[in-house]
């Protein structure tokens, strides 16, 4: 496991010990959880992003259109 020393401003330190305390858990965790959903947004964003350099860009907008209709009705 690696180790990361990270400076942040007091607000935004005090913040995340808000949230981790709210949830139960260590800062560490917290940060470890928040990394792991950021990796996992960002490896899905460059899987979409080479399947749509190899595909149709007009198939991808559509589908891309279809999902905001989805997500704005599912948002009412």
């Amino acid at each position: 496991m690696g180790t990361i020393t990270l400076r942040l401003p007091d607000d935004i330190h005090h913040g995340i010990k808000v949230v981790a305390t709210q949830r139960k858990m260590s800062i560490n965790k917290l940060y470890e959880d928040i990394s792991s959903s950021l990796l996992r947004g960002y490896n899905a964003e460059m899987r979409f992003r080479k399947r749509a350099a190899e595909g149709n860009p007009k198939r991808g907008l559509a589908v891309l259109d279809q999902l905001d209709k989805h997500f704005v009705a599912n948002q009412k």
